[in-house]
């Protein structure tokens, strides 16, 4: 072997030492980014179920002293939206239980991580606006366990009853179908049936009330909120060419339309 061998074989054990040092380099590398993402994942699954929003919370208040209307309409929003989650979250027998005692809160605040206002419209002396309030999971579970009541808030299952309302077996059907469509719903049960109405009860696995709403639009079903309770909805099948078909509104006063304007987290 000559000199110049060595001196080639030199050359190439150091470039190969090298190559291998950013080999390891680039693992390492790789390596803390992979923790690092773990880690964020891990810590953002842990900050979603400690919150909890609530959306489309529409104030519309007379308010003497305007430049306070915007504390009480938030004051306002946040037992609004209190009220929608414990409803969404709790089964019938604690909401009922717990719902005398939600006005009766002196802490209120304590439950609110935060909120975000989506519009706001002032005059003279009425204040609009569109709210979404950001709830602390864990007070509100100390504050119900108070009450023997318990929170499951990675329950996303919830067991809902629909009226329906409609002219023709035609409209019954196709109603039926669009509700078989829905993937988020578990299971239904016809609970009763006439010849223009029926009672059913379904299993439904959905994060929020908003979603709810969504959900039902995008299959063509109207969903409308009963008055003073969790669980019970109007439905009627939408109409494109006008706005619902078979609807409850002319005949149910105890009705409370889903907002308009559907807000994301």
């Amino acid at each position: 072997m000559t000199i110049l061998d060595i001196n080639r074989f030199a050359i190439k054990w150091l470039m190969m030492k090298k190559n291998i040092k950013q080999l390891i380099h680039i693992f390492k590398a790789l390596n803390s980014i992979f923790i690092f993402i773990f880690i964020c994942v891990i810590q953002n699954h842990s900050y979603a179920n400690d919150f909890f929003t609530v959306e489309n919370i529409s104030i519309d208040i007379v308010y003497k002293d305007i430049s306070l209307a915007r504390k009480e309409a938030n004051n306002k929003a946040i037992f609004i939206g209190l009220d929608r989650l414990l409803s969404w979250k709790l089964n019938n027998n604690d909401y009922k239980t717990i719902l005398s005692n939600i006005k009766n809160i002196s802490n209120i605040r304590d439950f609110v991580a935060g909120y975000k206002i989506h519009y706001e419209k002032i005059s003279d002396i009425k204040y609009q606006a569109e709210f979404s309030i950001f709830y602390n999971i864990n007070n509100i579970k100390n504050w119900l366990n108070s009450y023997d009541i318990y929170f499951y808030e990675h329950l996303n299952s919830k067991t809902i009853y629909l009226n329906a309302e409609f002219n023709s077996f035609k409209h019954w059907k196709l109603l039926i179908d669009n509700i078989e469509s829905i993937n988020e719903i578990l299971e239904f049960r016809i609970l009763s049936l006439t010849h223009n109405t029926s009672l059913i009860k379904v299993s439904i696995d959905v994060i929020n009330e908003a979603s709810l709403f969504n959900i039902f639009n995008k299959f063509r079903i109207d969903i409308q909120k009963r008055i003073n309770t969790n669980n019970e909805y109007n439905i009627s099948l939408i109409d494109y060419n006008k706005t619902i078909i078979d609807s409850f509104e002319s005949k149910d006063i105890n009705v409370k339309k889903n907002p308009s304007i559907l807000l994301t987290e």
